[in-house]
């Protein structure tokens, strides 16, 4: 008998921003951990369309929030 693959999930979170417009929190399309999210190069982020409002946010990962 073969031993089974080790198997393993990592449990990523929702990046979640405020919409500027209805102070909804809303998922950016980015799933990842805090060790993600702290490690961000990137200045600004441009959300591909918000679904509380319709309109394109950028935001930076200082107004990011996980969820799970």
């Amino acid at each position: 008998m073969r031993p089974q693959p080790y198997k393993w999930r990592v449990r990523m979170a929702k990046v979640m921003i405020k919409c500027p417009d209805t102070g909804k929190l809303v998922f950016t399309g980015v799933f990842g951990d805090k060790t993600l999210l702290e490690s961000m190069q990137i200045k600004k982020n441009k959300m591909a369309r918000c679904s509380a409002c319709g309109k394109e946010h950028l935001w930076q990962k200082e107004q990011a929030v996980l969820q799970d």
